[in-house]
């Protein structure tokens, strides 16, 4: 019998589900993410473990997920296919399994070039969604991507990501196929445009299986917001947010920034399908207990 996850079982028990976000740090201190875990325990169900996000080197996830676990954190690892060729990714996936990580993460990883290492070889021998189905048949065929018994195969609840208003109907529909259990969002300010691209893949039955957790980020200030809108693909900010923001610094940016995320959530709270929210505060946890307080999250 495969053992579940917490957010697994706060998902199939229909509870609005709350998932953060934890960067590990870029040295051997284990500290950083033991006092980032202290904040987040008690607000959310799970937090992913970041893997050298924005291509920059950092503590492995996986190890970053045992710190976690051990400060009472349920992790989801991330893991990219960036830096990993296909075995690096099966023994990095029954060595998680075996230390008791049961939420994975399937990622193509950040381009090397906007790094910290923009001329190191990228592997990406294959993609998000050819990493799902490997897991998929690692843990419910038991098998090796070579056709191989694996003798005690590993257990996984496994996460894609989504990309609102960029990810067509075929691509969601591809990863579920491949094996997706939830999918966890980028980031959502327009919310007009969010249920425009949301609902008729509802509608299809399209997250009939595979829970939807919407991405919320509190904005720490007016540039921040500005390079979410300008840089990254599929990030639309409205008009009257920037509104909010404008001329705030300091500790009146932060307050706009958490009330911004706060109302974000309770609109798509409203929205019939949308099972849970991923919180992703980056360099900004302490925002996010604050946060799920006041959106009565918790």
């Amino acid at each position: 019998m495969t053992e579940k996850s917490n957010l697994q079982l706060v998902l199939e028990s229909g509870a609005f589900a709350v998932t953060a976000e934890l960067g590990p740090p870029k040295g051997a201190d284990a500290e950083p993410v033991r006092r980032k875990s202290r904040i987040l325990k008690g607000y959310c169900d799970a937090a992913n473990i970041t893997d050298n996000q924005a291509a920059v080197v950092r503590m492995a996830s996986w190890a970053g997920a045992l710190i976690a676990i051990e400060e009472g954190v349920e992790p989801i690892m991330q893991m990219t296919t960036r830096d990993r060729n296909v075995m690096a990714l099966q023994s990095d996936l029954i060595g998680a399994s075996a230390l008791g990580i049961r939420n994975i993460l399937a990622l193509s990883g950040d381009p090397i070039k906007i790094g910290n290492h923009p001329d190191a070889q990228a592997v990406s021998e294959i993609d998000s969604t050819a990493l799902t189905a490997m897991i998929s048949a690692m843990k419910g065929e038991g098998i090796f991507a070579n056709g191989e018994k694996i003798p005690t195969p590993p257990s996984f609840f496994v996460a894609s990501a989504a990309n609102p208003t960029m990810d067509t109907a075929e691509k969601i529909e591809s990863k579920i196929s491949a094996g997706t259990d939830f999918f966890q969002s980028n980031i959502i300010y327009d919310i007009a445009a969010f249920r425009a691209w949301f609902e008729p893949l509802r509608d299809s039955g399209a997250f009939g299986t595979a829970p939807f957790l919407a991405g919320v980020t509190p904005p720490k200030s007016e540039q921040i917001l500005r390079h979410m809108h300008d840089k990254i693909p599929g990030v639309t900010v409205p008009d009257e947010t920037f509104q909010r923001m404008a001329g705030k610094e300091g500790k009146a940016a932060e307050e706009a920034g958490m009330a911004i995320a706060v109302d974000v959530i309770e609109a798509v709270r409203q929205i019939d399908g949308v099972a849970g929210v991923h919180l992703m505060a980056v360099a900004w946890e302490e925002a996010i207990p604050e946060i799920v307080e006041t959106a009565g999250l918790r």
